[in-house]
């Protein structure tokens, strides 16, 4: 068990009012990793009858405040008063945990203008917590590192890697560090382009019923993919009727359209399309959102 006194913690101090006293009084931030044994002396400690209360209720009578085994239910605004109930000082206590090293995935969407990483974190640390992410190719300086561009408006976790070498000789290393008061954590992951690659899903699926108990599918390439024309991508079809583990697959395709035939008449089949680079390095797509067609029976 880790006791922890207010003095030997990161505390951070912030003017605010109290709502007991027109005296200003300093509200200090202390940041404690959930588990730990706490111990909050008041500041004016030495004084008898001074009182702690949490979130306004009382807790008890004592110049020492001590917590053992804080949970996140221990989270909240921590005041001392005087005898009389003046403030004496203002403590919130906020828990969490120190990062812990990130799990980092990589992967490119739009080879080969870009990749995406994106991390996390377990246990999530629940304190705010800031992130450097920097990348380099192997062999060169850190001092060359390049920012890694944040990706996505919500999500602090992921960034965009641009300008990637293709067909490099070595890898590219990507250098995720996260920060919060109760400490940092760093890891350094490398990855070669194209085994990271991952196109999004074929969009604009169609399907049209045709005589002979046909279906005529056609589909675009996703609208991430930036090149089509000089970077190639093959499709897989898989259709199924009823349940799933009816389904079957077909190809690689390198057109975007193909025809199903020899289908049951009056039976609906649902259609997803995949992608992946025509010259099979990294992933396959997820597949496509299922389109539905059923064979008319005359």
């Amino acid at each position: 068990m880790c006791l922890i006194y207010v003095f030997g913690a990161l505390v951070i101090t912030s003017g605010v009012f109290s709502q007991d006293t027109t005296t200003l009084s300093e509200t200090r931030d202390l940041f404690v990793a959930v588990g730990s044994s706490v111990k909050i002396p008041c500041s004016d400690g030495e004084e008898k009858g001074v009182e702690w209360r949490f979130n306004n209720s009382v807790l008890v009578s004592s110049p020492v405040l001590s917590i053992q085994n804080s949970s996140l239910k221990d989270q909240g605004i921590y005041t001392c008063h005087q005898p009389n109930g003046d403030l004496i000082q203002t403590v919130s206590l906020h828990l969490g945990y120190s990062p812990s090293l990130p799990d980092v995935y990589c992967w490119s969407p739009s080879y080969p203008k870009r990749a995406i990483c994106s991390w996390t974190l377990t246990p999530d640390p629940i304190l705010p917590t800031h992130y450097i992410a920097t990348y380099r190719s192997f062999s060169d300086p850190v001092s060359s590192a390049r920012q890694c561009q944040k990706w996505g408006e919500q999500d602090d976790r992921q960034c965009a890697l641009e300008q990637l070498e293709i067909f490099a000789s070595e890898p590219t290393l990507i250098n995720i560090t996260a920060i919060n008061a109760l400490g940092s954590s760093t890891r350094i992951w490398p990855i070669i382009f194209e085994q990271i690659v991952k196109p999004d899903p074929p969009v604009n699926v169609s399907v049209m019923v045709m005589p002979g108990r046909k279906l005529s599918v056609q589909w675009g390439p996703p609208t991430t993919w930036p090149d089509p024309v000089n970077f190639l991508l093959k499709y897989t079809v898989k259709f199924h009727w009823g349940k799933p583990e009816t389904a079957r697959t077909m190809g690689p395709y390198e057109s975007n359209k193909m025809v199903l035939s020899g289908l049951v008449a009056g039976r609906t089949y649902y259609i997803q399309i995949s992608a992946k680079d025509s010259l099979d390095d990294g992933q396959s797509s997820d597949w496509s959102e299922p389109i539905s067609a059923t064979v008319p029976i005359n």
